[in-house]
């Protein structure tokens, strides 16, 4: 049976824990004084042995094993061993009684849902109830001894109400098995609701579903009550503990002991028949060791051990209650005395009267702020820019504050990466610059949108707006290495002057890589029938613009620019 003492530390005061001091019940004292008994008189046995029965030669032989002894106390890591195994017993000693299922929750819903106030729906409610209790009964018979005490065949469970004559036929009957068979009233649960609901006595089927969840994390608990006296603590680790908590234990009686000429720290002549410091120790290691033994398997009959008979007993008394006698009455609805009250006033005893207290209201409920501050406004936001959106558009090649107007310093730019020239028109009047994107889509200053990606073929051209009342020119220029000085030059996009020695310069014979390839490598050869000419003004150099053939499938693709931009 659990312990209790709650009610003596209801208050912080010193009084009050000092008093646990002095419970025998579960205390400390109960479960350790046989081992503490045994060693204080082992070990005044063997101090007086070593001083009135010992020769000098074997004096000399004892304290050598002394020292032994206590450089191996020393050595051995107890307390951590015993702290993280107590906290992994104590843990699982906490889930286990959270394993253990109550019926309120499915009581109350069998409650709302069943139907009916007459022989047949109470039974109906009753029987429901007892199929569940009669599970978790069948369970604690498997795994702890109270019960199984209690309930020592199924007679008994039978004579104690549980099951109907019928009921254990029909479990005798069933075949032999190698499992525990603590859930066949489960199946009898469903089969009963199920006719239930076919009877009209479950008339919403949300309620059959209400009731099925509670049924299911009822037999889901009683699994893991099973599933905890399968599964134990590993074997090997119980005995760690146990053989280091004995081997300090025993060690302790001969390497503690207060020999001549002994120098030990925290030992003196008080220490030859009583001591004191390793009492403590005792006290502390073997109390762990017997409160894991204790924790270990909470079914037992030990003092800290759930109290599942009780458990029993009050499930099945509140069950009944709640299906038949509570759900059968019918309360007036009647006005509580604060009906028309605005404030509610609630009385207090003259006992619980200092114990009333201002209601916490927020930790800044009273800090003020000054007037000249509570002024409203909207404050403007500074959007920060995104870096992933940053990273992917290209960088400006040259400084652009003024969108739209082009600096007359500005020269051609050349994007490296893709062998294109990036083409800058440029206007006397203006004195900001602007460029367009190059192969894979705009700049940071490009209107236009980007209709393909990065790789091989031409790049794409921005269209930018103009005035109406000036004409258009189509545009089309891109760049290559020399072959000879290995500088970049314009060239037309139909040329290949001197594509066999860029190849040769790779290797003979061989096509370059894709990285290494130009657009003039990349690009298809068209039949000039095919193609779509482009105007291009006298005023624009030869050479570089593309004077012969722009293919259709660029047209809708070109950069529309002002006639009287010059390049």
């Amino acid at each position: 049976m659990t312990v209790s003492y709650q009610s003596k530390v209801s208050s912080s005061s010193s009084a009050g824990f000092t008093k646990l001091l002095f419970l025998w019940r579960g205390s400390l004292y109960q479960v350790l004084y046989r081992e503490l008994l045994l060693f204080m008189v082992a070990f005044i046995i063997i101090s007086t042995l070593y001083r009135n029965a010992f020769t000098v030669s074997q004096k000399e032989i004892f304290e050598k094993v002394v020292r032994y002894c206590d450089a191996f106390i020393t050595q051995l890591p107890l307390s951590f061993i015993l702290g993280f195994y107590v906290t992994y017993v104590a843990k699982r000693w906490w889930n286990q009684y959270l394993a253990i299922p109550w019926p309120d929750r499915a009581m109350h819903v069998i409650t709302m849902y069943v139907e009916g106030n007459d022989d047949y729906g109470c039974m109906i409610r009753r029987s429901l109830m007892r199929y569940l209790i009669l599970t978790l009964i069948l369970v604690l018979r498997s795994i702890s001894s109270p019960v199984k005490k209690r309930f020592p065949t199924l007679e008994h469970v039978a004579e104690s109400g549980y099951m109907t004559a019928d009921e254990i036929e029909v479990f005798y009957s069933l075949p032999k098995v190698e499992f525990n068979t603590y859930w066949v009233p489960c199946t009898w649960f469903i089969t009963l609701l199920k006719e239930a609901r076919k009877s009209k006595r479950i008339e919403d089927s949300e309620g059959v579903k209400l009731i099925m969840q509670e049924f299911i994390d009822f037999r889901t608990k009683c699994g893991y009550l099973w599933s905890y006296d399968w599964i134990s603590i590993p074997l090997a680790y119980t005995q760690v503990v146990t053989i280091a908590t004995y081997s300090f234990f025993i060690t302790a009686i001969v390497g503690r002991q207060y020999v001549e000429g002994s120098n030990k720290m925290l030992q003196t002549e008080l220490d030859v028949y009583i001591p004191v410091f390793t009492i403590v120790q005792i006290l502390f290691f073997m109390g762990l060791l017997k409160v894991a033994e204790q924790l270990i398997n909470p079914f037992g009959d030990d003092e800290e051990d759930f109290e599942l008979n009780f458990l029993i007993d009050r499930h099945t008394k509140a069950s009944f209650l709640a299906v038949d006698y509570l759900a059968k009455i019918k309360l007036p609805l009647v006005k509580d005395i604060y009906f028309n009250e605005l404030e509610v006033s609630i009385p207090y005893t003259s006992a619980s009267a200092p114990f009333k207290k201002k209601s916490h209201r927020g930790s800044v409920h009273h800090m003020p702020v000054p007037e000249d501050q509570h002024m409203m406004f909207l404050p403007e936001i500074i959007e920060e820019a995104d870096p992933d959106q940053s990273k992917s558009r290209r960088p400006s090649m040259c400084s652009n504050k003024n969108e739209g107007k082009i600096n007359s310093n500005c020269k051609d730019k050349v994007n490296d990466s893709f062998g294109i020239m990036q083409v800058v028109q440029q206007r006397s009047s203006s004195n900001g610059c602007g460029e367009v994107g190059g192969f894979g889509g705009g700049g940071p200053n490009s209107n236009a949108p980007t209709k393909r990606g990065g790789g091989g073929g031409f790049k794409q051209l921005a269209q930018r707006k103009s005035d109406a009342t000036q004409p258009v020119v189509l545009v089309s220029m891109t760049r290559r290495p020399s072959c000879n000085s290995g500088q970049w030059k314009p060239f037309k996009w139909k040329s290949s002057d001197c594509g066999e020695q860029r190849r040769a310069s790779v290797g003979a014979g061989s096509r370059p890589e894709r990285h290494q390839q130009t657009n003039v490598d990349l690009q298809k050869r068209v039949r000039p029938e095919t193609v779509m000419a482009a105007a291009v003004p006298a005023i624009v150099p030869e050479g570089h613009v593309n004077t012969a053939f722009v293919p259709d499938r660029l047209q809708r693709d070109v950069w529309s620019v002002p006639a009287d931009l010059s390049l």
